[in-house]
């Protein structure tokens, strides 16, 4: 994906959540969503009685799948600081934005704010959607507790500064995709995911059908588990090799093979 379409994601994101609100509990659903991150920034699971400002950033980013640029965090000066430390921080107040840029406001900034750099600690952070003349447009999760808009001045009173992820980084690493690369990346992500599905987890409401197919020996265990016990992997893939072996334990058990 271009630079553009990979900005357009995350406002897109951030589009489909106008109206949330604390008011209908739609604003839990993205909060809920941002705990999901393993491991949570810093441990903390966000609760409905937090300020979720940044967490909608977040949430934002995880949606559109680019939790790799837009970093995660609950709290706006901690963001800042993730931003500052990937030298994407932008502390001029004046800075032009993109849509997709990340701002951070304060809410006591000076009447001096056009000459002055404010430095003090973030109250607040949205997301741009787009900049027309000299007016930026932002959507931000918990203004006036709903996702809703803001429009401001370029260099306008209260702005803290930019948190800027790296699209254009992103961009490059999509277009440097070919098929052998996309083969490799399959075949790990492929390893990983059934190594979590090599083991005994299962649902309760199979349990009478696996006593019944392990007793009549209609799927036996691969190996074994930490615990010693026969390893059947029930949420594993299948395959049709495995499938016909199923197939032909079952027209054994009755003389059908």
């Amino acid at each position: 994906m271009t630079e553009t379409e990979l900005r357009n994601k995350v406002v897109n994101v951030m589009q489909g959540w106008l109206g949330w609100s604390e008011k209908n509990g739609k604003f839990k659903a993205i909060i809920d969503f941002y705990n999901t991150q393993r491991p949570l920034p810093r441990g903390y699971a966000v609760q409905y009685d937090d300020e979720w400002c940044a967490t909608t950033v977040t949430a934002a980013g995880m949606a559109a799948g680019l939790h790799d640029i837009i970093f995660g965090e609950c709290s706006c000066s901690k963001m800042i600081e993730l931003y500052r430390a990937a030298g994407r921080w932008e502390e001029n107040d004046a800075y032009r934005p993109e849509p997709g840029d990340i701002i951070m406001y304060y809410w006591k900034d000076g009447s001096n704010y056009a000459t002055t750099d404010c430095t003090a600690a973030p109250n607040h952070v949205g997301i741009v959607e787009k900049v027309a003349g000299s007016t930026i447009t932002v959507i931000e999760g918990n203004k006036g507790e709903a996702v809703a808009r803001r429009t401001l001045a370029v260099n306008g009173r209260y702005i803290r500064g930019f948190c800027l992820p790296d699209y254009a980084g992103k961009a490059e690493e999509d277009n440097d995709m070919d098929q052998t690369k996309f083969n490799q990346m399959f075949r790990e992500a492929m390893t990983a995911y059934r190594k979590e599905l090599q083991d005994n987890d299962c649902g309760d409401y199979s349990e009478a059908a696996r006593k019944w197919a392990t007793e009549t020996g209609l799927i036996a265990g691969n190996g074994t588990t930490i615990n010693g016990l026969p390893n059947y992997m029930w949420q594993d893939l299948t395959t049709r090799e495995q499938l016909i072996v199923v197939l032909f334990r079952f027209a054994q058990t009755h003389g059908l093979a």
